[in-house]
């Protein structure tokens, strides 16, 4: 597959990585000069200076006969009209990201029908709902779910009072079907077998049935409970897609912003929420707003070392868990590291979505997980799949991976070796990175070069 990528940000860099893995013919093409020289240094693709909005650029570059255009640049008006441009001159696809509500609301308008672009994705929309899933359960790092909801996946730290510390996992008692698809220990991310132990502090990947998933949670020394309070720290654009997330659910939100304009806009347009006109990472202002009773202080301003300070200082206060937007995701480790609970990068869930649309067809989802260490993917099982009806310990399954979950009709089977996978079915597959492409072949889901 053909791909031209305009904008070698921190999203199209992360696009181009991807898509290279996975053999794709990838031109990426950026007016900054730096960037184009990490990407020319860092990876195998073909990068150009240049102006990616520009007709003749399209042309000379051969946008006719590319299959799809991604615009990933900082400015919606360049994405737009890059997208345009190409799909006029001959491009089969094109995606944008397009941050600025005012064009997405613009229900007259037809992204697809109107402009020419077939996918359309909003970073901060796509960051808000994760948050607002966190929000819904907040004992988890990660929570995603699959198979039209039916499946859900938590990340979950291990306390080291958990009933299962220090255990093998085939000592674990069974209170109802789950499976440990993953361990990240530091920096490694582990796929376990019967003989592997958890310790207290391992990030643990479970996946079992939604509906089931709360005994599993106290198994692995977690309690649910209900987010009542949650203070934001920023009247960013996530800001206000999280506020319109949660309306209904019951929570009380406080916003911090020290923008007095931005805080006029966000009391009228979200008469529900409480807004504070302050600095959020003002310790004094945390105080006197007795931030420490929150349950979640999300931050999610546009300055990394603002969410990661003001973070910190709620923690200090007493907040049970803190969630941090970054735009740099190397920063993520380090974060966790000293005491922030949930890292949330909005490249990272651009970049997934983005890849979702590039692989659709046998690809319903998917997730990168563990800041980008492992990738969950949701297939739907071609008809003629040469595997079917074999019982999963004969097959030769890729190594680094994992079956995680089937879903077939109604019915939700978490597998051990004696269980099949049919044509029709939704598969739940937790992979390494590097074992990506092979998964893909696997299934017979390889992407259309």
């Amino acid at each position: 597959m053909r791909i031209i990528i305009i904008g070698a940000g921190k999203v199209g860099f992360k696009l181009a990585e991807m898509l290279s893995l996975s053999n794709h013919d990838v031109l990426v093409i950026e007016q900054d000069a730096e960037r184009i020289a990490n990407v020319e240094e860092k990876l195998d693709v073909q990068a150009i200076c240049a102006n990616g909005a520009s007709p003749t650029v399209l042309k000379e570059n051969g946008v006719a006969g590319t299959d799809l255009l991604i615009a990933v640049t900082e400015d919606d008006e360049v994405n737009i009209i890059a997208s345009l441009i190409s799909k006029k001159l001959g491009a089969k696809m094109t995606a944008a990201r397009v941050r600025n509500p005012e064009y997405l609301s613009l229900n007259e308008i037809g992204f697809d029908k109107d402009l020419g672009i077939d996918y359309v994705i909003n970073p901060d929309y796509v960051t808000a709902s994760a948050i607002a899933e966190l929000v819904e359960a907040p004992e988890a790092v990660e929570s995603e779910f699959y198979a039209g909801g039916k499946i859900q996946l938590l990340v979950l730290n291990l306390p080291p009072a958990a009933p299962v510390a220090g255990k093998k996992l085939k000592e674990l008692p069974s209170p109802n079907p789950y499976l440990i698809v993953a361990i990240q220990r530091g920096d490694t991310m582990i796929i376990p077998r019967g003989e592997d132990r958890l310790l207290a502090g391992d990030k643990v990947f479970v996946l079992a049935p939604a509906r089931l998933m709360e005994p599993v949670e106290h198994l692995l020394g977690q309690k649910r409970a209900r987010v009542q309070r949650l203070v934001v720290l920023g009247g960013s654009r996530t800001a206000y897609y999280l506020a319109q997330r949660l309306a209904g659910k019951k929570v009380e939100i406080k916003i911090l912003e020290k923008d007095r304009q931005r805080c006029e806009i966000l009391c009228e347009k979200l008469p529900h929420v409480t807004i504070i006109h302050g600095d959020g990472s003002d310790l004094g202002l945390l105080q006197e707003e007795d931030i420490g009773q929150a349950d979640i202080f999300a931050a999610v301003s546009g300055d990394d070392k603002v969410n990661l300070l003001a973070s910190l200082l709620a923690k200090h206060l007493g907040v049970r868990k803190t969630i941090c937007k970054v735009g740099r995701s190397d920063y993520a480790d380090i974060m966790e590291k000293i005491g922030i609970d949930v890292v949330i990068s909005p490249r990272l869930l651009t970049a997934a979505a983005i890849m979702k649309f590039v692989r659709r067809g046998k690809i319903v989802s998917i997730s990168l997980l563990g800041q980008d260490k492992a990738e969950m993917i949701e297939f739907i099982v071609p008809p003629d799949w040469r595997l079917a009806g074999k019982p999963l310990k004969q097959i030769n399954f890729p190594r680094h991976a994992i079956v995680g979950a089937i879903a077939r009709d109604d019915e939700i089977i978490i597998p051990g070796g004696g269980d099949c996978i049919m044509p029709g079915d939704h598969v739940i597959v937790f992979t390494l990175p590097g074992s990506v492409a092979t998964v893909h072949n696997f299934f017979g889901a390889t992407e259309k070069r």
